[in-house]
């Protein structure tokens, strides 16, 4: 919240200043986030090695598990190398909902279109165009080996948010 009222002293608006604020959230988590995305590659890159163990062992689960963590151990790929970074993001984020959800800065602040940070966006369009961005970074960003879930990822996640921002306060969205 503090930075937040840092920022609106320079550019003078509530929404700039929660963009800006997002903005620098995102820049202090890249290398997090990088880290994800190269230990997700890594692990696309051993997904044949990773099927060819999977027929060579059948149903001998044991050995499959030796064999993968092996075979991980051999490529330095970590199978929590794509998900820790991301959990360790997930109180920040949690940190800036709530700082964002009771700060009464943002009450009846205009930004755009929208009378009031505070309330829903009357037209929601801010929800449209979260999960359209959210499907586009998906689309980008490094797809998971597994086929039916990287159509979770790509389809599910962006559907998903946009239907729970629909009727939460449109700085939230924003």
């Amino acid at each position: 919240l503090r930075v937040m009222r840092w920022f609106h002293g320079f550019v003078g608006s509530w929404g700039v200043a929660i963009i800006l604020l997002t903005l620098t959230v995102k820049a202090l988590l890249y290398p997090l986030t990088l880290k994800s995305m190269q230990s997700m590659a890594g692990m696309r890159k051993l997904q044949p090695e990773i099927e060819k163990l999977k027929a060579k062992f059948g149903d001998d689960k044991e050995g499959f598990a030796r064999a993968q963590m092996a075979l991980f151990q051999q490529h330095k790929v970590s199978m929590t190398g794509g998900c820790l970074p991301m959990l360790l993001q997930m109180p920040v984020w949690f940190a800036l909902y709530a700082a964002l959800q009771t700060s009464v800065e943002l009450y009846r602040e205009p930004f755009l279109w929208m009378t009031d940070l505070t309330v829903k966006d009357p037209y929601f369009i801010l929800p449209a165009a979260m999960g359209i961005s959210s499907f586009i970074m998906q689309k980008l960003s490094p797809q998971p080996a597994d086929a039916t879930q990287a159509k979770m990822m790509l389809y599910f996640f962006p559907g998903f948010f946009t239907v729970m921002m629909l009727f939460v306060p449109s700085g939230l969205t924003l």
